[in-house]
């Protein structure tokens, strides 16, 4: 048989409906009884067997090692410091870079340059077969 929910809800109901009245009763009961309580509570914390704390020292212990592993690990890695004479070089370097950049081209090579650009804005005239014949006997 399948309980609906509707079932359910009224099976509970009483009891809920009685839990504080239940509560109460239980609260009144005479001081002999808490009495007996107490002394039934405290009869089985002393028999109860005691757990070794080996365990928790154990893992205390361990924590407390990787913490002060990871301390000097910290504390004695050495710190690379970059050396000053590199820095100057690679400045020096760069300037020259950019310096290189502005002028165009590299100084050894400005005459190529203008010779080429004048090449280039002044197109030899070509020639025709046999002014290059009447050329070459000239220079004979």
């Amino acid at each position: 048989m399948k309980l609906t929910h509707d079932m359910t809800d009224q099976a509970i109901a009483p009891v809920f409906s009685a839990l504080p009245d239940r509560a109460r009763a239980a609260t009144d009961c005479p001081d002999a009884f808490w009495d007996q309580q107490r002394l039934e509570i405290r009869m089985r914390i002393a028999t109860a067997p005691r757990r070794s704390s080996m365990g928790v020292v154990t893992a205390w212990a361990g924590a407390l090692a990787v913490v002060l592993l990871a301390i000097v690990l910290l504390h004695t890695a050495p710190t690379p410091h970059p050396s000053v004479g590199q820095n100057d070089s690679d400045q020096e370097l760069l300037v020259g870079v950019e310096q290189s950049l502005q002028r165009g081209g590299p100084q050894a090579l400005e005459p190529a340059a203008m010779l080429a650009e004048e090449i280039s804005n002044n197109p030899p005239i070509s020639m025709s077969g046999s002014a290059l014949k009447e050329n070459r006997n000239e220079n004979q």
